[in-house]
């Protein structure tokens, strides 16, 4: 296990820029362990899938820009959303930022002539009153394809000329390898444990005089070979070959004899293979649970999704999404943030939106003032860009609490023209006691008894 470690080491002091070393394939094989290079497997599968699902999520947001509170499409919004680099995009940009805050806890990136890069390593010296320092900062020496040329910069970077972001103050790989510690033993106990019972087990049955009259040849020196040199060759190499092929045939020296045990191998229980899945599900879940993610969508149990969704946003994502937009709007807008000039991530596209299971909240939202065009990107479609898509409305149901007064004060205040009292079917018309109507139905009465 020690061997096995000092090889993590290295590949730990190579991720971290700590130390150099040089190791050849042929090496690997006494280097490292293979048996216990698998123990890692269900370990580094979970982290690199909870890393996986952050990183495309916040590579599928969009960081707005603005200016003087304006939303405009400028260079900066094509740098942060289309090429940060002229060799990669950037959702590889942003996918490799994410993997550097969560393996390292934090991120170093460079501004050249071709654009922002990310630092592979870098040696960070700390200061309390002055800014820090980042030297020797090497970029392009980890990429996965063609013929990799490592750049080392000459000179070195204050903290005001670089981007670095910090996700917190305790490295979330490190409390994991802490935890994980402890369940790698346990995944040791449960596969031992189901090799024992699904291996095969058989008696080697050795004849007494075969170490007397049997004649075993010689070795490559010359010398006789013995009954000791026979029986060690084929318990440690031969039983092992052929246990290990999946067929075989193995010859036998006279008096030596093998029967397979076949009521023992032939006894199958899923306990063994329950224990496996168990500690698989509960590495799993401390992962997940270390990098905020609900460990449901990790191992795909999920019923709830959208409320998983929501989850996921609110304590995976968005923390990872102020740690860069603070660092981004604190370097490359300064104080202009507080005139309203500063960049936005927007959370908005990682949760798909079905148009029709939101077209009562839609119809709501343009009612209260939005417009067509914004209601269209927050559900993902493109704006229409005309003038009529860009209006915005406002239902009559809405109105501002000076017009409410008013309308409370007419009321009260008596101003109203007074109310007319319906006339009686089969009655009398309906008057008032002014004197002028009166009169007025008296000359009307006193014509008709003229006529």
């Amino acid at each position: 296990m020690a061997v096995f470690k000092n090889f993590w080491n290295f590949i730990q002091d190579k991720m971290l820029g700590t130390g150099e070393a040089i190791i050849r394939s042929e090496d690997l094989p006494e280097l490292v362990d293979r048996e216990k290079l698998t123990e890692l497997m269900t370990y580094e599968f979970a982290l690199c899938t909870g890393i996986n699902i952050i990183a495309n999520a916040l590579s599928a947001c969009e960081i707005r820009t603005f200016v003087r509170n304006k939303e405009v499409h400028g260079d900066e919004y094509y740098l942060w959303n289309y090429s940060p680099h002229y060799n990669y995009n950037a959702n590889e940009f942003l996918q490799k930022i994410v993997w550097n805050l969560i393996y390292r806890n934090e991120c170093l990136v460079i501004e050249t002539r071709g654009g922002l890069v990310v630092a592979d390593s870098y040696e960070h010296e700390v200061y309390a009153l002055y800014q820090d320092v980042f030297r020797n900062v090497v970029v392009n020496s980890d990429s996965q394809s063609g013929v990799v040329h490592p750049y080392t910069f000459p000179q070195s970077f204050k903290m005001d000329q670089v981007l670095f972001y910090r996700l917190n103050s305790r490295n979330v790989k490190s409390i994991m390898d802490y935890l994980m510690e402890g369940y790698r033993e346990l995944l040791d106990t449960a596969v031992d444990k189901f090799q024992k019972s699904a291996g095969e087990r058989g008696v080697l049955t050795i004849d007494g005089n075969a170490a007397a009259v049997q004649n075993y040849g010689q070795k490559s020196d010359g010398t006789p070979r013995t009954f000791n040199d026979v029986f060690t060759e084929m318990m440690n190499d031969r039983f092992k070959s052929y246990f290990n092929a999946k067929n075989a045939v193995m010859p036998m020296w006279k008096g030596f004899d093998y029967q397979v045990k076949t009521s023992e191998a032939s006894k199958r229980t899923t306990s063994e293979v329950k224990d496996i899945t168990d500690m698989t599900t509960e590495i799993t879940t401390k992962v997940a649970n270390a990098l905020q993610i609900p460990p449901q969508l990790m191992l795909g149990t999920a019923a709830e999704v959208k409320q998983l969704t929501r989850n996921l946003i609110t304590f995976g994502i968005r923390p990872i999404a102020d740690v860069i937009e603070t660092e981004n709007n604190r370097k490359r807008n300064g104080k202009e943030v507080l005139k309203g000039t500063y960049q936005m991530i927007d959370l908005t596209g990682i949760e798909y939106t079905d148009i029709f299971e939101a077209a009562q909240g839609a119809y709501n939202l343009l009612g209260s003032g939005a417009s067509i065009d914004e209601i269209r990107i927050l559900t993902g479609r493109p704006e229409i860009g005309s003038e009529w898509s860009r209006k915005h409305l406002i239902s009559k149901n809405f109105s501002d609490l000076e017009s409410m007064e008013d309308s409370n004060k007419i009321g009260n205040g008596g101003t109203d023209p007074p109310a007319t009292q319906a006339p009686v079917p089969g009655g009398d018309a309906p008057h008032s006691d002014n004197s002028e109507p009166e009169e007025k139905g008296g000359k009307e009465e006193e014509n008709a008894e003229e006529n």
